[in-house]
């Protein structure tokens, strides 16, 4: 396996210089830091060439980076976006240091229950990983990715290498090991290189939802919070200067696309680093101020609309942010501003906010009442559900919050009681199975065979690919 600096660059004449005791330089492209540009403007200031890039409403799609593409032919077909489709004369470079197979780490199977491990339906992790993604058998999906990275791919095909090592960042995320994803995206060394750079076009040659990810991960994964909030300004600079670059609509309309997703990423990294005041001011200057509400938009302008979509989001999320803090009115007087909305998601978010607004605010009935409508309106919305059974908890009703949360992760099946552990009408999630074994606590000495006979019981549901099928043992509280 070839050395990372082996074969990056073609030879260049060499320069005979007199030796000294100094550090040599190193050779190796990816570790090249640029040097800054001087006397230009932030990528989040305000500029006079294109709008304001966190005045705009933002792209809040969550699944867009964290969940790799699963509609490929093949799992060595990466899918191709507009604009590496548009480099032209890509010459060929060595990318063997990411099929250095000590970069990877064998995955740990002692944080997933038995029950899980020893399913019948587990798929055999040779099989395509389209389809292991398609099952979310995410931790089968991550083994299937390396080894393909390893083995199968062409130390110079760039693009899938790069969609693999995608998928096996990204599933790390998704079961929650996402220190050993951190450790493995260095693989790659500094994406800010000209090594990653089309000698022509000066376009980035790696994918822009793995970028996104890579700084993440330096974020998360290390607790370098403020590294991950410089690297977002890093590619919010880049959007900047490519949506003053583009003469298409369609381009402009995705980089600024991207320019909102990184505003909204800073204000989640303000979020994780504990500086909730921080993120609520961030969010509150990124939605609209000049009015009370939302703004209503005219038939079949879908920019109007989407844009008014965003907004709303923002607004929520700054609710929410508001609520952490412990500022009530301010969450409340943000809420405000997006109750004119008729839609029916709408009404159910503004009435899950105002019950948790309540809630923090210790009026534990008037949260329950809001919440208890709410249900009768939407009895099959698993979050409206389980917000009502965590109400009822704080309020002592333990039997009713019980049934809630178990109509949810096991309902009744009176047709076939043999199914009755089988049949999930809700994809199981984090905060439910723990909620419902948190109750298993509080309800009986013998809650581990309770905690246990649920993971049995959700071990045997097919699999739908809505939610990672193995479910870890902290979420049973094991």
């Amino acid at each position: 396996m070839n050395t990372p600096s082996s074969n990056l660059n073609p030879p260049t004449p060499q320069v005979q210089r007199a030796r000294s005791h100094g550090r040599a330089a190193s050779g190796d492209e990816r570790r090249r830091v640029a040097i800054p540009r001087r006397s230009t403007k932030g990528p989040l200031q305000d500029s006079d060439v294109i709008d304001d890039p966190l005045s705009a409403q933002f792209d809040t799609n969550p699944n867009r980076i964290l969940s790799p593409t699963r509609s490929v032919p093949s799992p060595l077909s990466p899918p191709h976006d507009g604009q590496q489709q548009q480099l032209p004369d890509m010459p060929q470079k060595d990318l063997s240091f990411i099929q250095d197979a000590s970069a990877y780490h064998v995955l740990p199977a002692s944080n997933i229950p038995p029950p899980f491990l020893n399913a019948p339906s587990v798929p055999p992790v040779s099989s395509p990983i389209d389809t292991l993604l398609a099952s979310g058998h995410y931790r089968l999906a991550a083994i299937a990715a390396a080894r393909n990275i390893v083995t199968a791919a062409s130390p110079t095909d760039y693009e899938t290498l790069f969609h693999l090592l995608h998928i096996r960042l990204a599933c790390l995320c998704l079961i929650h090991e996402h220190s050993l994803a951190a450790q493995e995206s260095k693989v790659l060394g500094d994406l800010n290189s000209s090594f990653y750079l089309h000698p022509l076009t000066n376009a980035h040659i790696v994918p822009w939802d793995l970028r996104l990810l890579v700084v993440r991960l330096a974020a998360l994964g290390y607790g370098e919070w403020r590294k991950g909030i410089m690297g977002y300004y890093e590619l919010a600079r880049e959007c900047r200067d490519n949506i003053a670059k583009s003469d298409l609509e369609d381009d402009k309309r995705r980089w600024r696309n991207r320019l909102r997703d990184c505003g909204i990423r800073v204000a989640n990294v303000l979020v994780e680093m504990g500086d909730l005041e921080g993120a609520g001011r961030h969010l509150s200057s990124l939605s609209p101020a000049s009015t009370d509400t939302m703004p209503s938009t005219s038939e079949g302008d879908e920019k109007e609309e989407d844009d008014d979509d965003d907004a709303k989001a923002i607004v929520y999320m700054e609710t929410l942010v508001w609520l952490r803090v412990g500022d009530i009115r301010a969450a409340r007087l943000c809420l405000s501003r997006a109750s004119g909305s008729t839609t029916p998601n709408d009404t159910i978010l503004n009435g899950a906010l105002t019950a948790l607004s309540h809630l923090a605010d210790s009026s534990y009935a008037r949260a329950v009442s809001t919440l208890q409508a709410l249900h009768e309106q939407h009895p099959s919305n698993p979050m409206i559900t389980q917000n009502l059974a965590v109400c009822l908890l704080y309020t002592g009703h333990i039997a009713q919050a019980r049934s809630l949360l178990s109509s949810l992760a096991i309902p009744a099946s009176p047709s076939n009681s043999t199914d009755e552990a089988t049949k999930s009408a809700t994809p199981p999630f984090h905060s439910l199975t723990f909620n419902l074994c948190t109750i298993y606590e509080l309800c009986t000495e013998r809650s581990r065979d309770r905690k246990v006979r649920l993971a049995e019981a959700l071990a045997e549901r097919t699999p739908d690919g809505v939610v990672g099928w193995e479910i870890p043992s902290a979420d049973f509280k094991l």
